[in-house]
């Protein structure tokens, strides 16, 4: 019985300083996982900051480039009205210059007839005064002609 105590004692310490390396071993896990909890913790926060602070630059820049969309399309629609009344006042510089046109033309016309019906007239004027000026030079060759005993439809 005496073996077998010592046998059991000597188990018994043993089993004791394995029981004892264990609850040591199972004490540094649990430091270990208490250990990886905080860093995981401390990054997950971290990494959470850091996702905020993204996420408001990502909406403080979005929103930026919407107050620019804004100003670009109000620029756009301003030069869009400012091109159309361009256009609008260049055609209507257009129209008022065509009827200046069409006006000058037609006083134009109406000094062109005036002037060749100035000019017909005097023609007729003239074309009337030299046909008396020749039947009158005419007529006196003719006298002469006949002065001198000569026929002047033979000649």
């Amino acid at each position: 019985w005496r073996d077998m105590s010592r046998q059991a004692t000597a188990d018994n310490e043993v089993l004791k300083w394995r029981l004892w390396d264990l609850e040591k071993a199972l004490e540094q896990a649990r430091e270990d996982k208490r250990d990886i909890h905080e860093e995981m913790t401390r990054q997950y926060q971290e990494l959470r900051k850091q996702t905020a602070a993204h996420s408001q630059r990502l909406e403080a820049k979005v929103k930026t480039l919407q107050e620019q969309l804004a100003t670009r399309l109000q620029e756009s629609q301003q030069t869009q009205e400012t091109a159309t009344q361009a256009l609008a006042e260049r055609d209507r510089t257009i129209a008022q210059l065509q009827g200046r046109l069409d006006a000058m033309e037609r006083e134009y016309e109406k000094i062109l007839h005036g002037s060749l019906d100035l000019v017909l007239a005097k023609m007729a004027e003239a074309s009337q005064h030299w046909e008396e000026v020749g039947t009158t030079i005419a007529v006196e060759h003719k006298e002469r002609l006949q002065e001198f005993g000569l026929n002047p439809l033979e000649i």
